[in-house]
């Protein structure tokens, strides 16, 4: 009976334990299907690692947000998906799970694609029948990690431009105490420690004046009537050096508060001081440029007149509304013109231009003037827009360069058609000149003649005079006397020339020698002969009058003056002793009055040539 009940009690016990057992099942069931709706509705992606670090499980978020399929990664080793970089990282903090050292970290990981996302990670380790397996869960966060390199990668952007910036970057509060300012701040203000400036009130660098400035537009800004201001500022350095600064400030705002300011500053003491340089230079020039004593002016690349100066309106007998804005070819001839065109011509062409050139300009009372002008080109950076010409009045220069060219031709004329020669030679004595008269005594034409020396035309006892008279003058010695030379010509034949020379000097300088020579060959043989003549008769009187046997000599020449006798002739004619007229015959021989000559059988004697004398006085003695 015993073991009766124990039989009906252990059939009942076990149809409860089973009753419970399904019941138990049938919860986990529906918990379990819970947990897994759950885990598949849930944005943020679920995995199970074994292990060995291969995937076991992973819900729908999870192979969305990781970029890779569940058939490519069921199986697969974990860290097919992290990138390189990220090896190290990952590896340890797995070493760490798996001494259940697990929790909340960032890593990056790589899709199918090569993609790199950033996801932020939650592990544990668990035990999952009697196997450690190691659960995560993942939430991607690559837009904000995206966002926040962009803003990391901004600000350190900002930050390295902020620190090498060549103007002063600063900010201060809504009190004016520095909050922030950077290298070149620092340096505007001659302080190399930013401790030393940051804290400090604005007040401790500034003049008085300036401060009241910045004071002023810092109560502006405050007030919202303002909010951006310019302002130039003086300042004193730690040294007390005082520096002018131009700064620019923004108002910052929390909400509709105004807490300070940033601003930029820029020393511009070297500009000011640039400036002030500038406008002294400037003053000097205007100054210069009104007051000079030569015409001045600019214009731009069409001709028109944009600037004139005092000297330039009197040489052109305008005022200055008459001449403003007017074209350069009102002004001048249209020969000047046409030089104006081809030098802005030239300018275009980048070809160079002449330093100077001459132009004709027509007053407004109709007057033509001469000007020499001298050029520079006017730029506004690389480009040109004008010129800036300086003139000088050449008027009367050019009025004495026509009268001496005038003057020249007219010498010329004078020159080449004078009656006597004339000649230019240099300071050695090599001819320059010559004029038509003085080639034909030498018998040849120009180019045989210029550029020779004097002394292949001259005897070398004329040369030594030429060359005395030609040291005098180099010496500056006055000459006024005149010299007669004796010339040898082309063809061998010697003549004489009275020349007289004057020096042409260029300041002190002897550079030339003009002379004038008159051929006096003529006069000098006339003269010559004159002289022999005049013996000759004295001679003759002496023959005659003066010594026995005169009376005999006479007859003797009066029957020669007739024709040529022999001495037997004479003897018969005169009816004299044939060795008197012999002896007489001798007479008149030895002193040149008669010659003798022969016929083939005797000599015969005739007058000689160099006798000359008058017949009618001959006849009379």
């Amino acid at each position: 009976m015993a073991t009766h009940f124990r039989s009906v009690y252990e059939k009942s016990d076990k149809s409860k334990l089973e009753g419970l057992f399904l019941e138990q099942e049938e919860k986990s069931s529906a918990s379990e299907k819970y947990l897994r709706t759950i885990i598949e509705s849930t944005l943020d992606g679920i995995t199970v690692v074994d292990e060995y670090g291969k995937f076991e499980f992973g819900n729908d978020s999870f192979f969305r947000i990781i970029g890779w399929s569940k058939e490519e990664l069921i199986g697969q080793y974990f860290m097919k998906v992290i990138p390189d970089d990220a090896k190290e990282f990952v590896m340890g903090h797995w070493q760490g799970v798996q001494t259940d050292h697990g929790g909340f970290h960032e890593i990056k990981i790589k899709t199918r694609y090569g993609r790199i996302k950033y996801l932020n990670v939650s592990s544990s380790l668990v035990e999952i029948n009697g196997k450690n397996k190691v659960v995560v869960i993942i939430h991607d966060i690559s837009e904000n990690k995206i966002q926040e390199i962009k803003l990391n990668e901004s600000e350190e952007k900002y930050r390295k431009l902020f620190e090498n910036a060549n103007d002063g970057i600063y900010a201060h509060d809504s009190e004016g105490n520095f909050t922030s300012i950077n290298k070149a701040g620092l340096e505007i203000l001659g302080e190399t420690e930013e401790e030393k400036v940051v804290g400090s009130n604005f007040s401790k660098w500034l003049t008085p004046e300036s401060l009241n400035i910045a004071l002023e537009a810092l109560k502006k800004s405050i007030s919202h009537e303002i909010t951006n201001s310019s302002l130039k500022l003086e300042i004193i350095r730690s040294n007390n050096e005082h520096r002018w600064i131009e700064v620019n400030g923004w108002v910052i705002k929390d909400g509709n508060r105004v807490t300070g300011i940033n601003g930029i500053a820029r020393d511009i003491t070297e500009k000011l001081r640039l400036e002030e340089k500038l406008k002294a230079s400037e003053s000097l020039y205007k100054d210069l440029f009104e007051n000079a004593d030569d015409p001045m002016y600019t214009h731009d690349l069409k001709g028109n007149i944009l600037t004139i100066n005092k000297v330039a309106l009197k040489l052109l007998a305008v005022t200055e509304e008459e001449i403003i804005g007017s074209n350069i070819s009102k002004w001048v001839t249209p020969e000047s013109y046409k030089i104006f065109v081809d030098r802005v011509r030239k300018i275009f062409l980048n070809q160079p231009l002449e330093e100077l050139v001459v132009m004709e300009v027509i007053n407004k009372k109709g007057e033509h003037k001469w000007g020499e002008a001298r050029t520079r080109l006017l730029k506004d950076g690389n480009k040109i827009i004008g010129t800036h010409g300086i003139m000088r009045d050449i008027t009367e220069k050019i009025r004495l360069e026509k009268e001496l060219k005038e003057s020249e031709e007219k010498y010329r004329d004078l020159f080449e058609n004078a009656q006597d020669a004339m000649y230019v030679l240099d300071d050695k004595g090599n001819f320059l000149k010559i004029n038509k008269v003085g080639l034909q005594t030498l018998g040849c034409v120009k180019e045989e003649v210029i550029g020779t020396n004097i002394s292949k035309w001259i005897t070398q006892e004329s040369l030594k005079i030429t060359n005395e008279r030609r040291k005098k003058c180099l010496s500056g010695e006055k000459m006024d006397q005149t010299d007669i030379i004796e010339i040898v010509c082309k063809n061998s034949e010697h003549r004489w020339v009275e020349i007289k020379i004057r020096e042409i000097k260029e300041g002190k300088k002897t550079i030339e020698i003009h002379g004038i020579a008159r051929d006096i060959t003529e006069n000098r043989l006339l003269k010559q002969e004159l002289k022999k003549s005049n013996k000759q008769q004295k001679l003759l009187c002496y023959l005659i009058q003066g010594t026995r046997g005169g009376k005999t000599r006479a007859l003797i020449l009066k029957h020669l003056n007739d024709r040529s006798y022999n001495a037997h002739q004479l003897s018969t004619v005169m009816n004299m002793d044939y060795k008197t007229i012999r002896h007489h015959l001798g007479v008149l021989i030895k002193n040149e009055i008669i010659g003798k000559g022969n016929d083939g059988y005797s000599d015969l004697y005739f007058i000689s040539k160099n006798m000359e004398v008058d017949l009618n006085k001959f006849n009379e003695l």
